[in-house]
This record gives structure tokens, sequence and C-alpha cells, in this order.
């Protein structure tokens, strides 16, 4: 199965040589440049990472990656938001059960979107499978055990 990326920008030109890139790579990439409706946009595509690419400085785009990453709804989806400033990659990976999101930085598209899935599914791995009860503990202290 292809990674599917969203690619938000403001500047059509500028998502041409990442989004080929990605493409080289057998990554299925759909960009966009409608902020406004970028939930519906979310729904509708269902990418596993949302890139955002503002080489243009705008208050638009940084208000509308603010609004993805403290959704509830899109809480599963792994964001990157371009640092154009010193072309670094903000990482914000799948938010933990807490409503937790660590941020991290790549200094390249590929590291980026590794780290973007990696993180991800290691975390849900470790918040979910527990493999054996602790005994030594009170039965109200223990963790619960999930089956597959």
């Amino acid at each position: 199965m292809h990674t599917k990326i969203l690619m938000v920008g403001n500047d059509p030109v500028a998502l041409v040589a990442d989004g080929q890139l990605l493409r080289d790579r057998a990554m299925l990439v759909h960009t966009t440049f409608n902020l406004e409706n970028i939930p519906e946009i979310i729904i509708e595509v269902k990418p596993n990472i949302i890139f955002f690419d503002s080489t243009k400085k705008s208050n638009l785009i940084t208000e509308a990656y603010n609004n993805i990453i403290n959704s509830i709804y899109f809480k599963n989806i792994p964001v990157i938001f371009t640092l154009s400033e010193n072309d670094m990659y903000l990482v914000t990976p799948k938010r933990t059960e807490m409503g937790e999101r660590k941020k991290l930085t790549a200094d390249n598209i590929i590291k980026a979107i590794k780290m973007a899935l990696t993180i991800g599914n290691n975390h849900h791995h470790k918040q979910h499978y527990v493999t054996k009860e602790n005994k030594s503990q009170p039965r109200s202290m223990q963790l619960p055990v999930y089956s597959r």
C-alpha cells in the first residue's frame, strides 16, 4: 500500500519539486491550496500524512496548521510543517491517548516522513498492546490486557 500525502501550500510552483520527489519514491501525493476547506479535503483524501509547505510567509497557513494539529478529528494523522527560514521540517506525530503531541525536527523531507510514520506507529503499539498482567500489584493497580 502506498503512503498517501496531502500537501497543503500557498505557492503552487514551490510544491512541484517536493511533490515530484515524493512521487518518485512511490508515494501518492495530493495537493491543495484551498486553506479554508482543509478538513473536508482531509476527509475526502484520507491521507497518511498532512504536509504543510509554506514558502510564502502567511498567517493563514500557520492558522490552518494549528487548527489541524489541535483538532480531535485528525489526531491520528501525523503533520509536517516546513520551517522555510532554515530548511527544517517540524514533525508532529500522531497524538497520544492523553492528547499530547511531541514535536520533532528533521533536515529533509524524506526523514520527516519516515519519522512521522515510525514514531506514530511505535507509540501506538506501546500504548495499546500490553502482553501480560502484573500479578504483584493489587488488581485495581494492574494494567488492562488487550487481546488481538
